[in-house]
């Protein structure tokens, strides 16, 4: 009777632990990290891509690749490397698509003032446009 009840007692004290056990696992492993380090592994994730999946960061994608670029985080921030050393060691890996805000380089002058550039180009047209009808509308007037 005894054995019986010290088995039950194991049992339940088996369950009651794998809440605990899944609050410190995300899926690929032991998230053993101090409180003052969780915020940056969280915020690091979320601004890292997953070399896979279309758009998804690290942080929620399912992808193998993703957990294991998950692990690199976590062991790179208890080695006490910065966010900085940690995005550079993606963009080594990965290329400047593993972040969202590449860095603003001779590379990605183009990718930044870009957009801003073409409007800059499409409201030079537009403004040509505008004067040469408006030039030839009031030359169509003075020889009417």
């Amino acid at each position: 009777m005894k054995r019986v009840i010290s088995m039950i007692l194991t049992l339940v004290l088996a369950a009651a632990s794998l809440p605990v056990l899944a609050a410190t696992t995300n899926g690929d492993g032991p998230n053993l990290l101090p409180p003052r380090l969780e915020a940056r592994y969280q915020a690091l994730t979320s601004q890292l891509r997953c070399p896979v999946c279309q758009n998804e960061p690290i942080a929620t994608s399912q992808t193998q690749i993703a957990g294991a670029l998950r692990k690199i985080v976590r062991q790179k921030l208890l080695a006490g490397e910065s966010n900085q050393q940690i995005k550079q060691y993606m963009i080594s890996r990965y290329g400047l698509f593993a972040v969202y805000k590449p860095p603003l380089d001779g590379g990605t002058m183009l990718l930044w003032f870009g957009p801003f550039i073409l409007l800059l180009l499409g409201l030079i047209v537009a403004g040509l446009a505008i004067r040469r009808r408006r030039h030839s509308l009031t030359n169509s007037e003075t020889s009417h």
